[in-house]
Parts: C-alpha cells; structure tokens; sequence
C-alpha cells in the first residue's frame, strides 16, 4: 500500500517537474499554465511547485508581462495558488499596469489567496472608483467581477458597519409567509392590526410589529414596496426598484443614511444559468442606480430583495431584514441535518393542541435536537418530557438547546426500541426519521415496529402526534393496529408530501 502511494506521490512530482521545465523553456506556455494550474489545486501539487522554485518566481512573475492576456491571467492564478506573500507586489503592480478587462479580477483573485496579505489604499481608492464608474454594456460583466473581487479582497479585513433594526415605534406593512394551508393559524396570534388571508401568507399593517415578530407559525416576514411588479428586464427592474420606497424603507427601519448591502433572490421557473445572469445584471444595475446607496454582497448581506414571479412573468418585489435579532427560536443554538424547521414544529404543535393534555407525560422517541419537544410545551406546559435518540451529537445539542429554552427534558441516547419506562406516557410527539438508506421493506418493517412499542408505551386514550412523509405506512399501521385511532390528518405542506397524524390509542 506505502509503495502505491509512494508511486502516486512520484508521478505527480514527475509532472509538475516537466510542467514547470516547460514554462522555462517557452514550450506550449499557455497549455502548459492551465495544466499546472490545475495540478496546484491539490496541496501536495502546491508544496511540491515550491519545492522545486526554491523561493524564485521570476519565470511565473516574468509571465505577468507576456503580449497574451490570457497568460498574464493563468500566471497570476498560479501565483496566488502559492499563497507566498512575496510575490504581491508584482501582482498589484501587473494589476494597475494591465489593459484588458477581463483580466483584473483574476489579479485580485490571486491576491486574496496569499497568506498574510494586507490591502493597501490603492486597491481602496480603486473600490471607490469602481463604485462611482458607469460601465458601458460591453464592459459591464467585466466592471461587475472587477468589483466583486475588490470588494471581498477589502472587505475581508474592513468589515461594513452592520444596521441594527430600529423602527419599532413606526407603523409596518408586513407579509407573513405560511404556505397554502395554514394562513389562520398565524392569522389568529396577531393582535391588533389590518389582517389579510393571502395566498399563501397573511399581510398585515400594524403598528406594533415587535409581538408580530415573536410569532412562531410563520415562514418569513417581508417588508413589500410600493411598487407590485417590476419587469423582467433586469436593467429595467433595476430602475423600478431604486424609484420605488425601498430606500426610505431601510432608512426609517434603521434611522440610519448609511449604504446598505444586499443580495438578489429570484423565485422563478427560469434555468439556474439564467437566473444566475439575471441576478448578476439587475444586482449591478441597481447599485448604478441608487449611487452605491445598495451594495451588492453575496454573503455578507444586510438584506435581500427577493423576487417573485408571477404569471405574467413580471416579478413581485419584496424586502427580508437580517438586521432584527431572531428571538422566536433563540433557544436553538444547534441542529442537525435531519432537523425539523422550528416554525413546522411550531405550527403542528398549535394543530395538536385541541387534542394535548395539560401536566402531561410525553416522549419524542426521535427528539433530534429537541425542537418538538420544546415547541410542545411551548403551547400546552408538560409535566414530564423525555427525548431518545439514537445519534449522541443529537442528544449532546439538545441537551444544549433545551437549558437555553429553559425547559426540562430527560434526554436518552438510545436507540427508542430498547426503550422501556416504569410508567406509562399520555403523549408520542415526533418527527418519524427519513427512510435514508433503508429500503422499503425496511422502512415499512420500521413503522410496525414503532407502532407496536408506541402501544406498549401509551396510557389508554394517550395520544400520538405523527409527523411523516410516508403516508402509505402510517395509514397501513393504522388498518393493522386496532387499538388505535386516527382523529384527524393535516397535510402539512403544499405538494402533500409530508403530513401530520393525531392518533388516539382506544385501549
């Protein structure tokens, strides 16, 4: 095994080697850069090219002049692939030197991979160029990536100052996104205020948007414009949105004249590359267009403007902040992939709560990081909770979660069908595991098997909260398990995929 490994190691040797005496001789260089540049993105490649350098780039730096643009830009990336800060002053100087557009950004590319790199005020001055510059169409694309990577570059070591949600004593218009199904559910925990049943959302004016915000049930709260449609024109959109109120909504949300980052969203039935370019053009535009007043950020965003088509295939404009603390779900510091969103546990805790007994006895067999059991309690106190899970990092971020929740829960690490308690439970609450791996014979023995110990577990007339996307299984557990009940069925989401069983064991 040490030998076919030691093979490996000398073959790649062998070729960085006869890459790097090609470039020195002149042979092939720009075939041979894209080939060498491939190569360094493993990091054996990489100390292997210094090995062989000895600390002396002048071939690689030398290639930064060569008459073919596309040269200068597969040299630079090689350097920067080195990550040795020596080599950033002859970047920084091909940088400021070179003509072609298209080009540049590679240059910053490569600065931004050298370690201990510090942007100095000519990469600045040039950012705030670039932010003032108004590009004509044919250099568009390359103005938009120059600048992309002038800002991460920059931004890396001067983060923005972050805007801090501030307009609580204003009055708001607000969508609440919920789905198709359960609009009044969220609906009936606003006080006061003009409510609407939408779509799939609630709109509401109110001036006491602090207690809309600790709403659990909905999705998303977006802050709409004034303008209902903008075109499917990216450039055209760009100049709705920038004369809509969108500024002034940031401003008096924050009370602050400061510019504002923001990323682009598109919901749409578009190709990904054709939103991707759309996004890209509209999110440039409007920066033009509001003077740098909005930013453009992939990540470190304050706000997204996220848009909506309709059928008409214009696109509904709306506003999601990032700047208000998230308290609705404070408590959950941690998850896991197999994790329930918070405001679906939510939401299937208030659909259960008709049939909930209060100082109850409950058990989640599944808990994950214990979101159900606590969104549970939540709505109907508990007298005793406990939570079993096969995963001990689940256990270990529940245990987490639950202290922050300030709730008490017996969690187990334990694989729920070695499971045996002294006395029985009034309630099941869980989110039943995805089949994963399993097959469907598995899976459909793994729903019998959890029927036949929730009724070794349950009191009479206890009660079994099922969320599942195997609706199939349930149902056949149902005909074959007779002691218990199914008291009502909730699709719980719009394409019906997953859905919520309240079940009553008779006996």
């Amino acid at each position: 095994m040490d030998s076919a490994y030691n093979y490996i190691e000398d073959t790649g040797e062998v070729m960085i080697k006869e890459q790097y005496e090609r470039l020195k001789m002149g042979q092939d260089v720009r075939e041979t850069l894209i080939t060498l540049k491939q190569e360094l993105k493993e990091e054996r490649a990489r100390r292997e090219m210094l090995s062989i350098l000895h600390g002396d780039y002048h071939i690689l730096t030398a290639l930064l002049e060569d008459p073919q643009p596309k040269v200068r830009k597969n040299a630079a990336l090689i350097l920067g692939r080195l990550k040795q800060p020596e080599n950033a002053p002859a970047l920084l100087k091909a940088y400021e030197k070179e003509t072609q557009l298209f080009v540049k950004s590679d240059y910053l590319k490569a600065l931004g991979e050298l370690n201990h790199f510090v942007c100095g005020d000519s990469l600045k001055q040039r950012l705030k160029e670039l932010e003032q510059y108004q590009p004509g169409k044919e250099e568009e694309k390359h103005i938009r990536e120059e600048l992309a990577a002038l800002r991460k570059l920059v931004g890396s070591e001067n983060s923005h100052k972050k805007h801090k949600f501030q307009g609580y004593d204003h009055t708001w218009e607000v969508i609440l996104s919920t789905g198709r199904k359960y609009q009044q559910i969220t609906a009936g925990q606003i006080k006061g205020g003009e409510v609407t049943i939408l779509k799939s959302g609630v709109r509401l004016v109110t001036s006491h948007i602090g207690p809309v915000m600790a709403i659990p049930t909905y999705r998303e709260m977006f802050f709409p414009l004034n303008v209902r449609k903008v075109s499917a024109d990216p450039r055209e959109a760009a100049k709705e949105l920038a004369s809509s109120n969108l500024i002034e909504i940031l401003r008096k949300a924050h009370k602050s004249e400061d510019d504002f980052y923001f990323r682009l969203g598109l919901h749409s039935s578009k190709t990904l590359e054709q939103r991707s370019a759309f996004t890209k053009k509209c999110a440039y535009a409007l920066e033009q267009e509001t003077r740098g007043k909005l930013k453009n950020s992939i990540s470190d965003y304050e706000l997204e403007i996220r848009l909506m088509e309709n059928p008409e295939r214009r696109f509904l404009p709306l506003v999601k902040l990032y700047t208000f603390e998230e308290e609705r779900f404070s408590y959950r510091k941690h998850t896991v992939a197999a994790s329930i969103r918070p405001e679906q546990a939510a939401l299937i805790a208030r659909l259960a709560q008709p049939y909930m007994k209060e100082q109850a006895q409950i058990l989640d067999p599944f808990c994950g990081v214990g979101t159900m059991l606590i969104e549970r309690d939540r709505v109907c106190p508990a007298r005793m909770m406990y939570g079993i899970d096969i995963f001990g990092e689940a256990i270990s971020k529940a245990r987490d979660n639950t202290r922050l929740a300030n709730r008490e829960v017996y969690y187990i690490n334990r694989n729920f069908f070695d499971f045996s308690h002294e006395y029985l439970f009034d309630e099941i609450i869980t989110n039943m595991p995805d089949r994963g791996k399993k097959t469907k014979e598995e899976h459909d023995q793994f729903y019998g098997s959890f029927f036949t110990k929730a009724a070794e577990l349950l009191k009479e007339h206890g009660k079994i909260f099922l969320y599942s996307n195997e609706k199939n299984y349930v149902k056949k557990q149902l005909r074959l398990h007779k002691e218990f009940t199914l008291l009502q069925e909730y699709g719980m989401d719009d394409k019906e995929n997953y859905h919520l069983f309240l079940i009553d064991k008779e006996k």
